[in-house]
């Protein structure tokens, strides 16, 4: 849920950026609502099955929590040496470069949260449709279109209104505290009642299956996944809108197309960015099933996570003057990564097509970099192909006036649109037109897509 458009004055020009619009509530709904997703109710399964113990399973979750609150010690570190929206994005460029940058940034948009989110609309739709059918797992078919149903519909909510879809976000996070509530009391009410026999320890470590270090890796994927959203607050470091932040962040540092960083006038919503995300998450939504879909997306995770703590050890020895609000011990980001360590090694070893083909996504990331970041003495026509004439074709195709917005500058195909009338309050400034010309080279901050009768300028 982006926020909605602010005005604000800087030497005569206005801006248009993302509200403040999310409060103390909200954003607290966001946060929870994030690290308690649907992960908890279908990761459990995973994690069982690869343990082969209901004792094992309640070892891995454990550890798998204390693993989480070591990263969250790193990242609270990170967050406050580096104040920047876009989180791992903007840690691992400001360290690292902008290829890896890029990368982690590629692999967010291709890979992390389109299959986070088919996974949770997988998960939403097999919980429906399971009393339907009672006595077999959903039909295939009938899952996928009622996952497809709903991911376009939240897409388009979430296009349409910043305030609606927020108050959507609050009744499903109580919605799932609820359920979450209900499980844990009628949990303790079967322990009351002396139905604990499976938690003592005779019985809780008595395997069916004797797990390999393998399975274990593959059984902390699928709990990390209860967990991921721990991280979270790290893109809000500016200010409180959604993880789709990190596609203006992208597009600030020019790591992605300024069509990505378009946000509607009169919505204020990145249409753009969501129509993007959808899409890519339909297609994986037809290729693979949910507990593989979950090892994958964990799998890109933990690497991008384990990176970003790298950096954090970087950082000390590159800045180690730098202003720390925060600073954790040395052996907090050392135990993590020892983890980590392990955790790609064996889950690689156990998936090698699933993690294979994430590593895969990643690296054709590097061609694309240096073609359409690194290489900027581009021919016109090349420019064209990759995307920088694509505001005088949305032009062209839907009618509205593009205007490209940085540091409150119009960048506008025709700025002297902006004096027509309806189309602006106020007179534009002076600045504004002449920084207007074709071909000026402006630093991309944010666009959006401002139709003729709009007043929100």
């Amino acid at each position: 849920m982006a926020g909605g458009e602010q005005r604000g004055a800087a030497g005569g020009a206005e801006r248009v950026a993302l509200k403040k619009e999310i409060g103390l509530v909200s954003a607290c709904a966001i946060i929870i609502g994030n690290i308690i997703g649907s992960g908890i109710f279908i990761s459990p399964k995973g994690v069982l099955e690869h343990t082969g113990s209901v004792g094992l399973a309640l070892v891995i979750w454990v550890l798998g929590g204390g693993v989480a609150a070591l990263g969250s010690l790193c990242y609270a570190e990170l967050g406050v040496t580096i104040p920047k929206s876009g989180g791992d994005y903007s840690y691992v460029t400001e360290i690292f470069g902008g290829l890896a940058g890029f990368l982690l940034l590629w692999s967010a948009v291709l890979i992390m949260y389109p299959t986070s989110l088919a996974v949770i609309a997988l998960t939403f739709s097999n919980y429906v449709l399971q009393p339907v059918f009672p006595n077999c797992i959903p039909p295939y078919n009938a899952s996928r279109i009622l996952s497809m149903v709903c991911l376009l519909l939240l897409t388009w909510v979430n296009s349409s209104s910043v305030r609606w879809a927020t108050r959507i976000q609050d009744i499903f996070t109580a919605g799932k505290l609820l359920a979450l509530a209900l499980i844990i009391i009628v949990g303790f009410i079967q322990i009351f009642k002396g139905n604990y026999k499976e938690l003592t320890p005779s019985n809780a470590f008595n395997f069916w299956m004797t797990p390999s270090v393998g399975h274990l890796a593959l059984a902390f994927l699928q709990g990390s996944f209860a967990f991921s959203g721990w991280n979270f607050l790290n893109y809000v470091t500016e200010e409180l809108v959604d993880p789709r932040r990190l596609c203006f962040s992208g597009a600030r540092e020019g790591h992605l197309p300024s069509l990505l960083a378009m946000i509607h006038v009169k919505h204020c919503t990145p249409i753009p960015a969501l129509l993007v995300c959808c899409l890519a998450t339909l297609i994986i939504m037809l290729v693979g099933d949910t507990y593989t879909l979950i090892n994958y997306v964990s799998f890109i995770n933990y690497l991008c996570y384990g990176v970003t703590i790298i950096g954090l050890i970087v950082l000390r020895w590159k800045k180690p003057k730098i202003f720390r609000p925060i600073k954790v011990n040395l052996l907090v980001p050392i135990t993590y990564l020892a983890f980590w360590a392990f955790l790609l090694i064996f889950s690689l070893y156990s998936e090698p097509v699933v993690c294979g083909v994430g590593l895969i996504i990643i690296l054709t990331g590097v061609p694309v970099f240096f073609l359409g970041v690194y290489w900027r003495n581009k021919p016109k026509c090349v420019n064209r192909l990759i995307g920088k004439a694509a505001p005088r074709c949305l032009t062209a195709l839907l009618g509205p006036l593009v205007v490209l917005r940085s540091a409150g500058i119009c960048l506008t195909p025709d700025a002297s649109a902006l004096n027509q009338p309806g189309n602006h309050p106020r007179e534009p400034d002076h600045r504004s037109q002449s920084q207007a010309a074709p071909g000026h080279k402006v630093p991309l901050a944010s666009a959006v897509l401002l139709w003729p009768d709009s007043t929100c300028l």
